[in-house]
Formats: structure tokens, sequence, C-alpha cells
């Protein structure tokens, strides 16, 4: 049996180091591996840590990686950094061959200027896309909303909102069923029975001024 688990380990370490470019490597305080019908089960329990080419995952409990398909789950004060970006959630699961992963219950993202949170965040590492879903939540420099959805595209810095959007920039609060924000050159559109209320700050300077003119 101890022949057996070092043969399995021996082979998932070869596997892992077979591209030299790549690190690729599984923690914990302990580590399980099993043969099943289907392929290898690896499972690490105890401040686990995945690296995975770019991509770094870290839980408190349990981390378990299906090597014959790719799938992993991660339990309990999950954290994932990718480029920029730190997330946390209570879970994780995912898939490392298509490169998908969710991010379930309290999950939130973080990035240089813009926070993301929802009841589940589903990040698209391929296609450069976030997809916040239930509760979502946007902050991003001097601007926050709610939305029934929010997909953040990385590559075009574009950020969609969707369903019942309502939030506030620069002390103007606004209401609309969809709205887009663009990081590159800080517009904001809003489309669906829009509504922009002006802060009182404004309106008393208006106020003022026309009082001055007169």
């Amino acid at each position: 049996m101890q022949k057996k688990i070092l043969f399995f380990l021996l082979i998932f370490i070869l596997a892992l180091t077979a591209n030299a470019a790549a690190v690729r490597e599984l923690n914990g305080d302990n580590l399980d591996l099993e043969q099943t019908e289907a392929g290898q089960v690896f499972k690490a329990t105890g401040n686990v840590e995945l690296i995975y080419d770019e991509l770094r995952i870290t839980a408190e409990d349990e981390g378990i990686y299906r090597r014959y398909n790719g799938e992993i789950e991660f339990r309990n004060n999950v954290k994932l950094f990718y480029r920029d970006f730190e997330a946390e959630a209570v879970e994780l699961t995912g898939n490392l061959e298509t490169q998908v992963f969710q991010l379930i219950k309290e999950a939130e993202v973080r990035g240089e200027n813009s926070m993301l949170q929802a009841d589940q965040i589903d990040i698209y590492q391929a296609e450069d896309r976030i997809e916040v879903k239930g509760n979502a939540y946007l902050e991003y420099n001097n601007f926050w909303a709610e939305a029934d959805q929010i997909t953040y595209n990385l590559n075009s810095e574009i950020i969609t909102l969707e369903g019942n959007v309502q939030g506030e920039r620069n002390g103007e609060s606004f209401s609309s069923q969809s709205a887009e924000v663009n990081q590159q050159t800080e517009e904001v559109k809003l489309r669906g029975r829009a509504t922009l209320r002006f802060s009182e700050e404004e309106a008393a300077a208006e106020t003022n001024s026309e009082t001055v003119e007169e």
C-alpha cells in the first residue's frame, strides 16, 4: 500500500513539473491520494493551497482536485488570487481545464479601484470575464450600484449592470433597468426608464446662481 501511494505521488509530481514554465502544486497539512475508477483524486485538508500557473487558491478546511477531469472544490474561508484581483468566499468550485470558477456564499472580488460582491461570482479566466449574480453590488471609484446581475469584461474594461439598477455617483442617485460603466472613459450610460436625481448641494448652487443673476 505504501509503495502504491508513493507511486501515485510520483506520477502527480511528474505531471505537475512536466512543463518547466508552469508552477503547479497542491499543499495542505494532510494530503490524501486516491485512485478511483474514473482517475486520480487528490484531497488536501488544513491550510490548503493550490498553485496552478498564474492562479493561486487557499482555504482553511479542504481542497479537492480531480485530476482526471480538472474539477476542484475548496471549502471555508476560500481566497483566490489572479492577476491584480483578489477574491474570497465561503466555498469555491470550478474546473482547471475549462478555467471557470464559482465563488459561492459571501463572494467578493477586489481590484485596484473596484469591488464586486454577490451571493455568487463566476470567473471565466480564459475569457477575462467576471459574472456577478444574486444581490450584485459594485463599487468603482466614486460610483456604487446594485443590480440583479453584473458583468465585468476585463479586456474592454466595460462593466454592465442588468435588472433593477440603482446607485449613486458623485452624490447623485440614479435608477434604471440597465447601465454600462466604461472604465477607460469614465462614462456611465443608463438605459430603460432611467432616472437621475441631482444632489441637494448642486441644486442649492444653481438657486444661488439664479439669485445673483437677478
